[in-house]
C-alpha cells in the first residue's frame, strides 16, 4: 500500500477480535477525530462496516504484496509489521485491539525519532549484574540472547509492552526480523513460548538503537491497568458516567493486556474499555440497545470459553 498521509493510527483485528477492535476504533475516533485510521486485517473478517463508519483504510494480510512479508506475520500475533513495512502512514501509532486511546495525545507523537517506545521507566539498572526472573519470562534468555549477539546489553534498557508504540514506516528492515525468528530453530532459542512477537521487538528495537541504526525516545503513554492500577483512571472518570470523559488529566493509551477486558471477567479492570464498547454501539443504536449488544457479544464468548473447558477435562485420560 501506498503512502497515503504522514501520520495515523493503525490497529489490527482477525475474526475473534471484532468486539474489542471496535472498542480500540471508537475511542480514536472519539478523541482524535481527524486522525485518518488503518485496519490490518489478517484472516477473512467481515469488517466492511466498520471500514464505513470509522472511513477506514483497509489492509488485509492476505494480500499484501511481498509473498516474504505475508508468510512472517499471517496467523501469528505480528500483523503489526506489517504497518511498518507496507502500511499507508509514513509515521503511526499502533495499538493492539484491547487498547483504547484515552485522551488526545498526538501532540506528545515525537516526529524526530524512528521508533518511541510507550514506557514509563528503566526496566533494569545499568549496574545490575543478575538478570531478573521475568525477563526471561516475557522477553528472553539473556544468556542464550548473548550466544547470537555477543554485544547486546540487555541492562539499562527500558523493556515495553508492543501493544502500543509509535514508529516511522520502514525503520526496522525485514531482514532483522527474519534473522530474529530464525533463532527459534536453535537449541539455544531465546524466545520464551508464549509470547512470538513481544520479546523479538525489545531486542530488534533496543539492539539497533545501541547500533546507531535506529533513533528511539521514551515516553509515558502506555498505562496497563494490571500493572499501573487504575486509580488514575477512576479520577478522569469522576462525573463521566459510562461515557468518554472529554477532560483527561494526562492523554494516554489504556491497553489492557492479559486477561480481555470483558464484562464477565472476573478480576479484571474493565470499565474504561466496556465506556469504549459502548461508544461504538450507541452510534448505532439506543444506550439500552448498546448495553443489550455488549451483553450478548460478552456472553457468546463465554459460552465459547466454557465450551472449550470442557473439551479440555474430557479429553484428560
Amino acid at each position: 500500500m501506498k503512502i497515503i498521509a504522514e501520520f495515523g493510527f493503525v490497529t489490527g483485528c482477525y475474526g475473534r477480535d471484532l468486539p474489542m477492535v471496535r472498542a480500540t476504533l471508537a475511542s480514536i475516533r472519539h478523541y482524535c477525530p481527524e486522525v485518518p485510521i488503518c485496519l490490518i486485517v489478517d484472516g477473512d473478517a467481515d469488517v466492511g462496516g466498520l471500514a464505513d463508519q470509522y472511513k477506514l483504510h483497509l489492509l488485509r494480510i492476505a494480500e499484501l504484496e511481498s509473498e516474504r512479508i505475508r508468510g512472517m506475520i499471517q496467523r501469528s500475533t505480528r500483523s503489526k509489521l506489517a504497518a511498518i513495512w507496507e502500511g499507508p502512514f509514513e509515521r503511526f501509532v499502533w495499538m493492539d485491539s484491547d487498547a483504547i486511546v484515552w485522551g488526545d495525545f498526538t501532540k506528545q507523537v515525537r516526529q524526530d525519532v524512528d521508533f518511541q517506545i510507550f514506557w514509563d521507566r528503566i526496566s533494569i539498572d545499568a549496574d545490575e549484574t543478575v538478570a531478573p526472573g521475568w525477563l526471561a519470562h516475557y522477553y528472553f534468555d539473556a544468556e542464550r540472547l548473548l550466544s547470537f549477539d555477543p554485544a547486546f546489553n540487555w541492562r539499562g534498557k527500558a523493556y515495553f509492552c508492543d501493544g502500543v508504540f509509535a514508529c516511522r514506516r520502514g525503520s526496522i528492515p525485514v531482514e532483522m526480523w527474519e534473522k530474529v525468528l530464525s533463532w527459534r530453530d536453535s537449541p539455544s532459542n531465546p524466545w520464551p513460548p508464549s509470547f512470538n512477537c513481544m520479546p523479538m521487538m525489545n531486542y530488534i528495537v533496543h539492539a539497533m538503537a545501541d547500533q546507531g541504526l535506529i533513533s528511539t525516545a521514551m515516553t509515558d503513554l502506555q498505562q496497563i491497568p494490571v500493572h499501573h492500577g487504575h486509580e488514575e483512571i477512576e479520577a478522569d472518570l469522576v462525573g463521566a458516567g459510562w461515557s468518554f470523559p472529554e477532560k483527561i488529566a494526562r492523554p494516554r493509551t489504556l491497553h489492557f493486556c492479559g486477561r480481555k477486558p470483558y464484562t464477565f471477567s472476573r478480576d479484571v479492570y474493565t470499565k474504561p474499555f466496556t465506556i469504549a464498547r459502548l461508544e461504538h454501539y450507541r452510534t448505532l443504536k439506543s444506550a439500552p440497545g448498546a448495553w443489550a449488544t455488549v451483553a450478548r457479544e460478552d456472553a457468546r464468548v463465554a459460552a465459547e470459553k466454557a465450551r472449550k473447558r470442557i473439551q479440555r477435562q474430557l479429553r484428560k485420560p
